[in-house]
């Protein structure tokens, strides 16, 4: 994700004070008193920053209802992959969301990336994934989402109740109050609601995962939760809402001197092209007999593991989409790939093997129905059958296990 503009604590204070009238226009409503489920993704909230003493609100949360420090992303470890396969319940390979940068043969002349709003709202990318909010609407349930990759898509012809266009500028702070604004105006309450912060990514990436800007974003979006769940409280919401915490993925330092130049691997091959890049790179081979010179080369280079698509190991899920490059590379924890002669340090990075504790996100689950307690290692896909089971979604097609709904909700 780009850089995010919010760096500082004192401006969620200058931002409380401004909105001070629609806070007591929030209280003074009459209580509605309903039950929905909140899922909040914080981008690139690594497992163990629970722990660097930032975090009170979310701790407190852990230890009230159950949590896991090692939420596992899928393959690659980046934003929208995982991010549509926590409310979809399927791999990249099968929802078709296969990075953060994308070209389809079916779609001559096209690319995903993240720069090009007009390419990340086009429905032509997200027509073989079904989120959770999509299904809900096909059953007569409304959602609100405040940001998440895909939301503000039509999808099968379907969008949430109520949406907002991507804003990276808007604070976490902003982001909370958007949606209680939502809350407060409604006559009739959404059945699930998704709440997204992208400051901690956004730190990780500029300025390393151990640097202290990131343990300030960190503290950012711990007061915009103190503050919403103040609020909820205050309405007489919280007792009856359940809230899943999501991080993607977590976040690895990348040292300057540890970054391979991919294009310099394949000099002189012809209709040969890197496709994507960092830890998680891909080459897009135009002649598939030299797939084998591809691999022998990029075998030489030790910081590099590289397979034909279709042919990577079973732990990273299906990869035969089409659009997945031809030839798949993972970096070693530390190193990084680029396309690029001269670019920019990027000290921060993700979409190492998910595998590594460093790619390792948060998951935490509160609520009536759930049962407290520390959980093991859960894939961040298991997400899914969690929030059908709270939404009480009749959800299909997922490739997800239910055994995280079972450990974690109370049986009647």
């Amino acid at each position: 994700m780009t850089r995010c503009l919010y760096r500082c604590r004192c401006l969620n204070r200058v931002f409380q004070s401004i909105q001070v009238s629609l806070v007591l226009a929030l209280v003074l409503l009459p209580a509605k008193a309903f039950a929905f489920t909140l899922l909040i993704g914080i981008d690139g909230f690594r497992g163990d920053y629970l722990d660097r003493g930032f975090s009170p609100t979310l701790n407190q949360l852990a230890r009230q209802g159950a949590f896991s420090q090692e939420l596992t992303p899928v393959y690659p470890s980046v934003t929208f992959p995982n991010h549509v396969s926590i409310v979809t319940g399927q791999y990249p390979g099968n929802h078709g969301i296969v990075n953060n940068l994308m070209i389809d043969p079916d779609l001559p002349g096209q690319t995903f990336r993240l720069a090009d709003r007009k390419a990340v709202t086009a429905p032509q990318w997200w027509a073989e994934s079904v989120p959770l909010w999509v299904t809900l609407a096909q059953q007569g349930h409304s959602s609100y989402t405040m940001f998440w990759p895909g939301a503000e898509v039509e999808i099968q012809g379907v969008r949430p109740a109520k949406w907002l266009a991507y804003n990276h500028s808007m604070t976490s702070m902003q982001r909370v109050q958007q949606l209680l604004v939502w809350l407060a105006e409604s006559s009739s309450p959404p059945q699930f609601a998704t709440l997204y912060f992208s400051e901690v990514d956004s730190q990780g990436h500029a300025a390393g995962p151990n640097h202290s800007s990131v343990n300030d974003s960190i503290q950012n979006v711990d007061e915009a939760l103190r503050f919403l769940i103040d609020e909820l409280k205050a309405r007489g919401l919280w007792d009856a809402m359940t809230v899943v915490v999501a991080a993607d993925h977590g976040m690895a330092h990348v040292r300057a001197d540890q970054v391979v130049y991919g294009p310099k691997l394949l000099e002189g091959m012809s209709g040969v092209r890197w496709e994507w890049s960092g830890p998680a790179a891909g080459v897009r081979v135009q002649d598939p007999s030299l797939i084998p010179e591809v691999l022998k080369r990029l075998g030489e280079e030790p910081s590099l593991t590289c397979w034909p698509k279709g042919k990577t190991p079973k732990a990273l899920g299906p990869t035969s989409h089409r659009r997945f490059p031809d030839v798949l590379c993972l970096s070693k924890e530390g190193w990084s790939t680029t396309d690029r002669r001269v670019g920019f340090p990027i000290p921060g990075q993700h979409g190492f093997d998910p595998s590594l504790k460093s790619m390792q996100g948060l998951l935490v689950v509160h609520g009536p129905d759930v049962m407290p307690g520390r959980l093991g290692r859960v894939r961040n896909m298991d997400v899914y059958p969690l929030l059908c089971a709270l939404t009480q979604a009749q959800c299909s097609k997922t490739e997800a296990s239910s055994n995280l709904a079972k450990a974690v909700l109370k049986t009647p």
